[in-house]
């Protein structure tokens, strides 16, 4: 049996022809790639497809993908020989629903349960099944619609001319709804930190790959979302899958890319991959974490290691190691941490300590933005202690009244320790262009 591992990756759409394998070499027939992003629920599949062409020109069915948008599907030859004039559609009015009234169809309900039977079409926005009872589904709870009978009642199908009859290879690229990957960690706290790190893929649809070339594309993610906590995902990944190791990242554009290996993606299914097994001395440090937005905030208390791997923007379960064994103390989001990077992670909140952000001045035009920040923190408590102040943000530091200890395109640090009863003001402004 084909041994499937894991590697790792990260971007957006621009990127996918500097992914897939357009640069002069030959793919195998029948090669599957599929891309997942972690900032979008979609997934960009590429097929290589060997087709037999008569001379002249060829209609070459593409059945797979009836019921999705053409206009998001591309086919390109890859042998010589041979053009695409066009896709097209037929038998459709341009969505699968209205393509099957009258099939027998299966749809699978995001809540985990299976309507079959026949569709009757649509009764006050909803979709109308009758099987062993009579359904009205709202489209927005739909995992998947699967019909039994859709290349009977819709088509896609590419146009090609060959110049000669014979066997060509070409690659069909397009797109499927829902699809997803995430990185989840559980960090152990105890004499030293111990985390470990893994991929969870998402395929909520009716579609299977099998044996598919997998990559994943990690970029700027702009929404957070609590995903419930995969606990029997994690009980199947530590018992049954032999941990892999990860690469470093190819970096393209704004964008990581990793390549996760040869892996089955099953339909309607979450799979989960450990990935990741470490474990570093740590720092305690007290983490104020701080918005361009006026507003008191929490300063958590805080562990600080550095990875010796690239960790891919994830959730982080944290547990303190108790002689009664693993005790789950709260959940963090991380953003991309290089290898060698040190990874600082809020553990509680220390009612100690205050921080407060004021926004002192704002302009924003077309393309610039510039902020004035100031940030206080005081000390309430009997013991001294350092605080880091993270400044999320896009842009630049201009000018600070203490000197920043880390910048990235995202987010400024700075450290101050404060005595007993002190208090300490950072002022600094920052601009974005684009």
């Amino acid at each position: 049996m084909k041994k499937k591992a894991i590697a790792a990756l990260g971007g957006i759409m621009l990127l996918l022809f500097a992914v897939f394998s357009f640069q002069g070499e030959k793919a195998a027939v029948g090669d599957t790639t599929v891309v997942l992003y972690s900032s979008a629920r979609i997934g960009v599949i590429e097929e290589t497809k060997e087709v037999e062409l008569k001379e002249g020109l060829n209609e070459v069915p593409l059945n797979e993908l009836a019921g999705l948008n053409i206009a998001e599907v591309t086919v390109m030859p890859l042998d010589d020989g041979v053009r695409v004039l066009g896709v097209f559609s037929r038998g459709s009015n341009g969505d699968v629903y209205s393509a099957n009234v009258g099939s027998e169809v299966e749809i699978k309900l995001r809540s985990g349960g299976t309507i079959t039977g026949k569709f009757l079409g649509f009764k006050d926005g909803k979709i109308t099944v009758e099987g062993d009872g009579y359904y009205l589904v709202n489209p927005d709870e739909v995992s998947y619609f699967k019909a039994k009978n859709l290349e009977g009642t819709a088509s896609v199908y590419a146009v090609l001319q060959a110049d000669n009859a014979g066997r060509y290879n070409v690659s069909v690229t397009y797109r499927v709804a829902n699809m997803s990957w995430e990185s989840r960690y559980k960090l152990y706290i105890g004499d030293n930190a111990k985390l470990y790190g893994y991929i969870v893929l998402n395929n909520p649809t009716a579609q299977e790959f099998k044996d598919a070339k997998v990559l994943l594309v990690a970029g700027d993610v702009q929404l957070y979302q609590a995903l419930p906590q995969p606990r029997t995902l994690y009980a199947k990944a530590e018992a049954g899958v032999e941990a892999v190791e990860v690469s470093q990242p190819q970096k393209v554009e704004a964008f990581y890319l990793y390549r996760l290996g040869i892996v089955d993606l099953n339909p309607s299914s979450t799979m989960m991959y450990p990935y990741i097994s470490m474990e570093a001395p740590f720092e305690r440090e007290y983490l104020y974490e701080s918005w361009p937005g006026n507003g008191e905030r929490p300063v958590y208390e805080s562990i600080a290691f550095k990875t010796d791997k690239v960790l891919p923007e994830g959730i982080v379960e944290i547990y303190r190691e108790t002689s009664d064994g693993a005790l789950l103390i709260g959940e963090r989001g991380i953003e991309h941490a290089p290898k060698g990077d040190t990874l600082r992670i809020g553990i509680g909140r220390d009612y100690d300590l205050k921080g407060t952000t004021t926004v002192l001045e704002q302009k924003n035009g077309d393309g610039y933005a510039y902020y004035k920040i100031k940030v206080t923190l005081e000390n309430f408590g009997n013991e001294t202690k350092t605080i880091i102040v993270r400044h999320h943000k896009w842009g630049k530091i201009i000018t600070s009244s203490v000197q920043p200890v880390d910048e990235t395109a995202n987010y400024v640090e700075f450290s101050v320790t404060l005595k007993p009863g002190e208090r300490e003001e950072i002022v600094f402004d920052y601009e974005n262009r684009w």
